[in-house]
This record gives C-alpha cells, structure tokens and sequence, in this order.
C-alpha cells in the first residue's frame, strides 16, 4: 500500500522538526492549561494581590479639594458620648448648613430617635435641603436592613451604604446602584446637579450609567480575575486616590465649638462620619497594608471622587478586556516563552532575555494600570515563565540524550577539550541521534607493533594483557594529546584520524591535521623507546612500532545498528595510511619507522626533517605513491600542544 505524497511530506517534515512541534505542543498544552485553571479561578487570589499591588504603587494624585470628611473621631466620643444626642447632631448640621456645603453626607444611620432633640434634627436636614441619609440594604437572607426614617425620608434623599468585600474582608468593588442609588451615586448626583446642572446619566437601551463622556464599566460574573462573582446591582471596582486620611478632615467637635472657618466647607461635599477605632466602621482595601483599615466614610469619599471626577475630569474607571482577549493575551505570552526556549537553546542567554522580557511585562502592565486598564498579568507571567522552564527543560532532556549518544561514540576517542567543541558544534553534523556521513578531508595515523608474538611469549598471559593496555594507553595518550580521534583499537594496532569530526573545511586547518599527525607519530616514537627501556631492565624484549599517515579525503559518520553505533572514516585514503605503515617491513622507516604519503609531506611546510623514499606501487593499488620517511621535528617551537590545538 502506497501513501499519498502529501502524508509521506508531512512525515518527513515531521521527523525533520520533531523538537520545534514537541516544544509548540508543550507551550499549546500548557496555554490550555492556564486558560482552563483561570476560568475556574484558581488564579483568582494571585491576581487580586496583583491588583492590589498595583493600586498601591500608583496612588500619586493630588488630594481631591471638592471632598471633606468630618470625622467623629474617638476624642469626639469621649466628650460628647456614644451615640450622639439628636439635638448635638441638628447643631453639627446647622453648622455645616450655614457655610453653604454643595452637598451633606451623613455615614450614620438616624433611622431611631436618640435622647432628645429630635424635632430639631427633622428641622436641621430640612434647613439644609442638601441631606443624603445612610441606610442598610439587607443583602443576605435573615439578615435585617436599616430602613430609612419616616420623618427624614420627607425632606431629604437616602442611599444605601452596604459594601462588597471580597476574601479576607477587603473592599476593592462598589455596588453603585442597586434597586436604588448608592450612598455615593447619590451624593455625586447632588452635588454635580448643585453645582453643574449635570448628573451621572443612565441609558435605558444599553443598560449603562455613563460619568461625563465615559461609560462606567459594569463588574459582570466574570471580569477580569474574578470568576462566578455575585454580580448584582451596578458594581465597578473601586480606584482609590489615596492611602487612609488622603482627604481633608476635621472633627466634629471644631464644627460644634464653631472653630472651622465657612470657606472650609463652603460648595464642597461634606462627608459626616465615623473615625473612632472603637465603632469598627473600617475595612481592609487594596491601598491598606500589615493590619492598617480605611474607614468606611473613607471609602465613600474615594467612591465619589470616582464619579465626580470621571464627569468633570475624564479621569478613567478601571477597565479590563473581554475574556477573549485576555485568554489570547495570556496565551500569546505562554507562546513567547516556549518559543524563546525552543530558539535559544543556551541556558544562561536563555535565562537572561526571560528576565528581560518578564519585566518588560511587568513593566507594561503597570504602564496600563496607570492608564487604568488592569491586565492579566499574573497568569501571564506564569505562561511566559512555566512555557520557557518546560520547553527547556524538554530542550535539556533532549540534549543529555544526544550528549550521551555522542559521549558514547567520542569519549573513549577524543580530547576532552575536542569533546567539548564537538558538543558545541552539534548541530553542524548529528540528525537523530546518529552522524550523517559526509565528505570530509582528514589525516590518518596507523600503528602497528613489530614482534608482539616474541614479547607475547616472555610474559604470562595477564601479564601481558597490562602489558598490552600501557602500549595501547601510550599510544592513544599522545594522539588525544596533539588534537586526534582514536579511531579503532584492532588487536596491537591503532588506527587514529586527525580532522574529525568537525570537518575542517580551510587549508590551513588542514595543514594543522597534517602536522599534528606528525607531531603525534614522533612523540609516540619517543615515548615507545622510553617505555623499551623499562620493559627491557624487566627483563622483556624491546619492541618496535610501524606507523603510516596519509592525508585525503573519507567519508566520515556513523557506523552500526541503533543498538550500537560507532564513528569511523571509510576510504581510499584510510587503506593507504594502513599500507604505508605496512611498507615499513618493506623499506626503512627510519629511526622511528614513520613513512608518510606526499600529500602528508606537502603540508608539513619544512617543519620536519624527512627524507624521499621513492615512489611505489603500494599492495593493492595501481597507481604509485610517493612515499617519505620522517627522522625528527625541524623546529622545536613549532610543536603543537593539546592546549594549543583546542583554542583554535
């Protein structure tokens, strides 16, 4: 059965970028994840420590002027006792009256006559005709409203007072209108209608109160970080101006006592309520922090001064995206974070731009929120973070296995600085898990020992298995040592490759293989006649080592099944490295029994002493190779060492 072309495409595309459509699908999964989690408002409380950072360290404007708050404070009490007499509240009224306040709030509930005094209370709000009167909405079933009272209701207007709180008692939302006006709507109303003839309008239509050119945002069930919300009534959240006592105050007992001068309170808003710790009239709110409250008259004013000023001012409501919009914001961040991992595969250039990038978030954010649009930025920082930390973490994984592929293949072979340098240049070369054979100019070193039988002979079979291993060991020492691959162990002989497997495409690398080549085959020479030395006080013969060098071109890669893949080289230039190091049984070597090809001698630029052998047909080939023996290094300050080899 044939698949069609398009399938066998999307294969092969497939297999091509198998890490970059893991990585999207990890960074797709977890975009859902936090979708999915935020809808059920797991983020809910994050999000709304969130806001209320943001509330906090945006509170720079001035102190609103058309607001001033007379505050019974606990000094009040104490002299003139709880709870206030009628008749000392009727003076405090007719005190504020006679300075001609635009508008009189009144934060207390005067729904029960109080000692004595209270005809002159009805005639005191009717004096003033500017009264808005405080009464309780009962909100919760079995719980009693404060009503307001038959005898004031004649002569001056009422708003409810009951505040939202969401968990842990903070207030952050205002229910402006209910089944009737709030305390605040209907005080703004007062005084912008006293002062402006304008009021806050409703639009029947579309369901939406409007402040000046501006709609008041509705707080739906589902708005912004809040999920499944009681959203009854008008709500909208609350943008406070300032900390605690932000706006003007002045006690009570300076109105009575008649000390506060008329210009005070004269065409202002005069908010009358409770500031004394002892009548637990406070609440936590977003701009309070460790244990500090904002009393509820407080509250009322930073409401009114909302309203107030979006009318006369355009100073904007607080205002957040559908939730389409978030979703695809918060999404749009999780993608930037898996994609910035899945494209800088460097962990601590990685790590860096993640830093810059999460704070040019925050900082955008908090540019918004000073605009008064208040972003997801919780769950998208999560996205962006937890996107990168997975994708990398995936990046990683991927990466140990490859490293093990590759120390698999190279460890036993290789320097450990070339190890390092292969790792660095990986995807020049490996493609899953295993090494692409490509064409590659390399020079390649044989070994081989002379009279391993007669040494062999000397020794107990352990013995010379040690024996064997220090030879090998030596060997395989100095070619890691000058920059080489050792390529195959084959009984006593060695074969070694210099140039691999990062391909060395300029002829100056090259001509360094060359010479490192070289390098290796003398110093091998010379540790070979140290070690005869010792092996010879021991009582073992001597031995002798042939070794051929070629340079040319091989096909390097992978070798094996999957189970087991090796590194090599193949090709013609291999078999006459391996010939030459044979030849040296057939013609002198010279004191080292080093023989080299001319296309080795041609690079070695005079570095080294060597001598013309002729040129010879070698064993299975027909054409001839011209073939030198190498006596010594020419220039001592020429010899390349390890260090050298991997800096460059």
């Amino acid at each position: 059965m044939k698949f069609p072309a398009t399938l066998v495409n999307f294969g092969a595309f497939c297999k091509r970028n198998h890490q970059q459509l893991v990585a999207g699908l990890i960074t797709f999964s977890l975009s859902l994840g936090l979708i999915g989690l935020r809808q059920i408002g797991s983020f809910k409380e994050a999000e709304l420590w969130v806001y209320d950072s943001l509330m906090r360290s945006q509170l720079h404007e001035p102190t609103d002027r058309r607001i001033v708050i007379v505050e019974i404070s606990e000094a009040d009490i104490q002299r003139f006792r709880w709870p206030f007499s009628d008749r000392l509240f009727a003076k405090l009224i007719n005190q504020i009256s006679s300075a001609k306040p635009a508008a009189i709030g009144i934060d207390k509930y005067l729904d029960i006559p109080v000692l004595e005094g209270r005809d002159e209370l009805v005639a005191a709000v009717k004096n003033a005709g500017n009264v808005i009167n405080a009464q309780f909405v009962a909100t919760v079933e079995g719980r009693k409203g404060v009503d307001a009272a038959p005898d004031l209701e004649k002569i001056s207007k009422y708003g409810f007072v009951n505040f939202l709180t969401d968990k842990g008692a903070i207030v952050r939302r205002a229910s402006v209108v209910g089944d009737s006006g709030s305390f605040a709507f209907e005080i703004s109303n007062l005084y912008l209608q006293n002062l402006y003839h304008r009021q806050l309008e409703f639009n029947p239509n579309t369901i939406q109160f409007k402040a000046g050119k501006q709609i008041i945002p509705r707080l739906t069930a589902n708005y912004g970080a809040y999920r499944k919300e009681d959203d009854g009534g008008y709500q909208m959240l609350i943008r406070y101006r300032g900390h605690p006592r932000s706006f003007e105050h002045i006690r009570a007992a300076d109105v009575i006592d008649g000390l506060v001068a008329p210009e005070r309170l004269r065409e202002r808003i005069v908010l009358i309520g409770v500031t004394a710790e002892s009548l637990k009239d406070s609440y936590p709110t977003p701009v309070t922090t460790d244990g500090e409250v904002m009393y509820g008259v407080e509250i009322h004013a930073n409401i009114i001064s909302q309203l107030i000023g979006a009318t006369l001012d355009d100073r904007r409501f607080i205002q957040v995206w559908s939730n389409d919009l978030e979703s695809i914001w918060i999404v749009v961040w999780a993608i930037v974070g898996g994609a910035m991992a899945a494209l800088i595969t460097h962990a601590v250039k990685n790590m860096g731009l993640l830093a810059i990038i999460s704070g040019g978030l925050f900082g955008f954010s908090y540019f918004a929120f000073s605009q008064a649009l208040w972003l997801p930025l919780f769950p998208s920082l999560l996205g962006l973070i937890s996107a990168n930390v997975l994708v990398m973490a995936y990046q990683l994984a991927i990466q140990q296995s490859e490293r093990k592929v590759l120390m698999g293949l190279f460890s036993r072979h290789v320097s450990k600085e070339l190890v390092d340098i292969i790792w660095a240049n990986r995807e020049q070369f490996m493609q899953e898990g295993r090494i692409t054979g490509q064409e590659v100019y390399v020079t390649v070193l044989f070994t081989d020992m002379r009279n391993f039988s007669t040494a062999a002979e000397a020794q107990a079979p352990g013995e010379t298995l040690n024996w064997l291993n220090n030879y090998l060991g030596a060997i395989a020492n100095e070619v890691l040592a000058h920059g080489g691959m050792v390529d195959k162990y084959i009984g006593d002989a060695v074969m070694a490759v210099f140039g691999v497997p990062i391909p060395h495409g300029n002829e100056t690398e090259r001509t360094r293989d060359a010479q490192c080549a070289v390098d290796a085959a003398l110093a091998i020479a010379h540790k070979l006649a140290a070690m005869n030395d010792v092996w010879t006080a021991q009582g073992l013969p001597p031995v002798s080592t042939g070794i051929g060098i070629n340079s040319g071109i091989v096909i390097a890669g992978s070798l094996g099944s999957s189970e087991r893949l090796e590194y090599s080289v193949l090709g013609d230039t291999v078999n006459i490295a391996a010939r030459l190091e044979s030849f040296n049984k057939e013609v002198d070597g010279g004191p080292h029994h080093i023989l080299i090809s001319e296309e080795t001698y041609k690079r070695l630029d005079n570095n080294f002493q060597t001598e013309f052998v002729g040129k010879y047909a070698l064993k299975g080939k027909t054409q001839e190779t011209g073939i030198y023996r190498v006596l010594d290094i020419q220039k001592r300050t020429n010899q390349r060492s390890p260090t050298n080899f991997a800096n460059k």
